[in-house]
């Protein structure tokens, strides 16, 4: 008699509570936006239920569709050269800020980039899963891994956006190391991925001004400086209760965009300290139970997945904490699950249902 299904409900409740959250603070931190920007303070936050909602509903299917299917040599590449598709698309749309990151569909906007982590996610899993059925060496697998993981990096850095390049190649690297590439030329990657990133902010003057912030957050505090300092602000200014959702002043048109890349800096301020440490108790929550569907894997290709998928939400989080503190140099990562952006929700929430898929059958 076959054993019922039953996946990891503590992963689904933790998933499920940084969305409920990050709707709560996107209402919080977005009114005055909206209401200057489009003349209602519920803006956002609506647009977001509803992306919240589609996203449940992909979710849902994740969680129904047997993982299995995702191994399919034609699903794979079908995924992979749609991905490109619509990366190499996004030039032919107009540009939003000098970026050309998004695709327009009638009143809906999609960033294909944030589809490129769970398309990466599968493609590696599917090469590291062949190369061990077939004994295939790692320069076999490195070759079509490099050549296509390439080209999506490549049209994501021309967009431009380093951050998600960067995600990707963090995505990548925990995906080699678990699998057993050898440490040394993880080693050697992670070193040319530093030095390259590095050209790239010194080589750009809006990346260089934002490294001079970062190695000094008091630098140009009226010009590139202006983010870090006020998110510094607004994370110091909370303490330890707080200014609860009404009481935060730094989302009164002085931190830009606090309900998307800044949005822990508004938790540190509205939910003070324990509120900071509460979210990334959740981080940590999602990894720790991410690690036991891994573990429980009933194959290796699932267990890559698994693996991809939590390297993805956590070091995203831990990134994006990292850049409101001034850790790291400014980035554009949202959130995951948290903040506000229709394609980084769905896309997650997507994230989250194959996790879940996988930990059904968990050994």
């Amino acid at each position: 008699m076959p054993r019922e299904l039953r996946f990891d409900r503590a992963q689904l409740a933790t998933a499920l509570a940084m969305v409920a959250l990050g709707l709560i603070l996107i209402y919080s931190s977005s009114g005055v936006l909206a209401l200057t920007r489009k003349g209602t303070p519920n803006y956002f936050v609506v647009r977001q239920a509803v992306w919240v909602g589609l996203g449940l509903l992909v979710l849902l299917a994740a969680l129904k569709v047997p993982y299995t299917v995702w191994k399919r040599r034609r699903v794979v590449l079908a995924l992979v050269a749609a991905e490109i598709l619509l990366l190499a698309l996004a030039f032919a749309m107009p540009a939003i800020n000098g970026s050309h990151r998004w695709i327009r569909l009638g009143p809906l906007t999609v960033q294909p980039s944030e589809s490129a982590k769970l398309v990466l996610i599968l493609l590696a899993a599917y090469l590291l899963d062949k190369r061990e059925q077939e004994k295939r060496t790692w320069v076999q697998l490195g070759l079509p891994l490099g050549i296509l993981a390439g080209l999506m990096a490549l049209l994501i850095l021309l967009q431009p956006d380093l951050g998600t390049v960067v995600m990707l190649g963090v995505i990548l690297l925990c995906m080699l190391f678990c699998a057993g590439f050898p440490l040394r030329w993880i080693a050697v990657a992670a070193v040319v991925g530093a030095l390259l990133v590095s050209a790239l902010m010194v080589t750009s003057s809006y990346r260089r001004a934002r490294l001079m912030t970062f190695m000094d957050p008091e630098h140009d505090p009226k010009g590139a400086g202006f983010q870090a300092r006020q998110s510094l602000i607004a994370v110091g200014s909370g303490g330890l209760p707080g200014k609860w959702f009404a009481g935060g002043s730094q989302k009164l048109m002085f931190l830009p965009e606090p309900h998307t890349d800044f949005l822990y800096a508004m938790i540190g301020e509205e939910l003070g300290m324990a509120g900071t440490f509460g979210v990334l108790g959740l981080f940590l929550t999602f990894g720790a139970l991410g690690l036991r569907t891994v573990r429980g894997a009933p194959e290796p290709f699932a267990a890559h997945v698994a693996v991809g998928l939590v390297a993805w939400i956590f070091f995203q989080g831990l990134i994006h904490i990292m850049v409101t503190l001034t850790l790291l140099p400014t980035k554009g990562l949202p959130l995951p699950l948290m903040s506000y952006g229709g394609s980084s929700m769905v896309v997650a929430l997507a994230g989250v249902g194959m996790l879940l898929n996988v930990s059904q059958y968990r050994s």
